[in-house]
């Protein structure tokens, strides 16, 4: 009998936990909104900056120089990280509890698209995408990414970071 108590009172705490962790999130996800739309401004003016250059050298640069990257960027045939595939990226944190990545991609050796997107919607758990076309048998995260259903918040903080910072990244001397 006390065992049967024990269990209810866990799962009744447990559910509490997860409560207050969705309270957390929505919170954390308002706060990250906020400063979002207070940089968008500069986010755009630097793209704008970008546009103004061989954006292919920008984002490969950046890529190069992003160390946390490199466990989901896709490796050559000699094993090697391959950054000169990406032309653009644009991340956001959108109203509603969703974001939305878009990737545009030059010719490469792992993927047939021109452009990749997903748009993941937090609370309800959808999610669009522009799926991929494989080249090969070769895949990585950055590019599975666009492939699944999932929200996948993990790959998407580290696209966030690499977005709104690539500035730094491409400015740092090797």
């Amino acid at each position: 009998m006390i065992e049967t108590e024990v269990y209810k009172d866990l799962e009744e705490i447990q559910w509490e936990i997860d409560r207050k962790y969705e309270e957390f999130s929505k919170k954390d996800f308002e706060c990250k909104l906020d400063h979002h739309k207070m940089i968008k401004p500069l986010l755009i003016r630097r793209d704008q900056a970008i546009a103004k250059m061989d954006s292919g050298s920008y984002w490969g640069r950046v890529l190069d120089r992003y160390e946390i990257g490199e466990m989901i960027l896709p490796r050559d045939s000699s094993n090697l990280i391959n950054t000169g595939w990406m032309r653009s990226l644009s991340v956001d944190y959108l109203d509603g509890y969703a974001y939305r990545v878009e990737m545009e991609v030059n010719e490469n050796e792992f993927v047939a698209n021109k452009t990749l997107m997903k748009k993941a919607y937090l609370l309800e758990g959808d999610v669009e995408r522009s799926g991929v076309r494989w080249k090969g048998n070769r895949k990585c995260p950055v590019f599975e990414f666009f492939d699944t259903d999932t929200v996948d918040l993990d790959i998407f903080d580290i696209l966030y970071e690499v977005y709104v910072n690539s500035a730094s990244y491409f400015l740092r001397s090797t």
